[in-house]
């Protein structure tokens, strides 16, 4: 909650001093949740499925199976210049260069998969007595990438409205919750120290968190949580993730 009080005197304070200059607020919920990849998030294991950090199902029978996936990968690899020289034998010269495109981007698909099978069969074996189950540090690369992409929306984003200021929504609308608000603490004006330059106590911050959880039930998820003095980047912001990403355009 002092990180909380912090940021809501620092948004006023700045805002005054910059006058014209209007600050622009996303909410990185919103953009983890639009990302592609979290779409291959599995809940139940807190691995991305797709990728090295999937659980390898079956123990070591499962595990024999991945290997047997890239063997049989590896030799279609090493039997892909025979491929290629008898599929452009099934096709007229004008043809040749589109069949040689599809087939290279085949190759790197391949090439690829076998890399991150490769990978995955490394991490399955990283936990002792756990044959199949990957170290929580194997979602890493997923993590970094989704962290990456949003990092340069932000980036987009302060560069078109040239934003000296850039706000999060979520730290100020927190994920409504199941508990209801202390109406009882609500009611009592607690905030009057605030503008008076009084040093919050902790019945104070309670206060802001009641009135967070408050305004987030009331208010739902996609609220207009700042109504003035500032851009709303929410949707935009997603927009840009898709193009950065190549994801669902809505």
């Amino acid at each position: 909650m002092v990180k909380r009080l912090l940021f809501l005197l620092l948004f006023f304070a700045v805002t005054y001093t910059l006058g014209a200059a209007k600050p622009v607020y996303v909410d990185t919920r919103l953009l983890v949740l639009a990302h592609p990849l979290w779409d291959s998030f599995d809940c139940r294991t807190g691995r991305f499925k797709g990728t090295a950090s999937e659980f390898v199902e079956g123990g070591q029978k499962g595990l024999d199976k991945l290997f047997a996936e890239i063997a049989d990968l590896n030799q279609w690899l090493a039997k892909s210049p025979k491929i290629l020289k008898e599929r452009l034998q099934q096709v007229a010269l004008p043809d040749r260069l589109s069949v040689e495109r599809t087939f290279f981007a085949e190759k790197r698909e391949v090439e690829q998969r076998v890399a991150m099978l490769q990978m995955r069969a490394y991490m399955a074996r990283m936990v002792p007595g756990q044959i199949g189950v990957t170290p929580a540090a194997s979602i890493y690369p997923q993590i970094n990438q989704i962290a990456a992409d949003i990092r340069t929306v932000f980036k987009q984003i302060k560069e078109k409205y040239s934003a000296a200021v850039m706000i999060d929504s979520a730290e100020l609308l927190p994920i409504m919750c199941q508990v209801p608000a202390n109406s009882d603490l609500l009611t009592q004006n607690l905030h009057e120290k605030l503008w008076s330059g009084e040093k919050a106590d902790e019945k104070t911050m309670r206060w802001l968190d009641e009135a967070s959880r408050f305004w987030a039930d009331r208010l739902g998820f996609a609220a207009d949580i700042i109504p003035f003095g500032a851009v709303d980047t929410r949707l935009e912001s997603i927009k840009m993730l898709e193009d950065i990403t190549k994801g669902p355009q809505k």
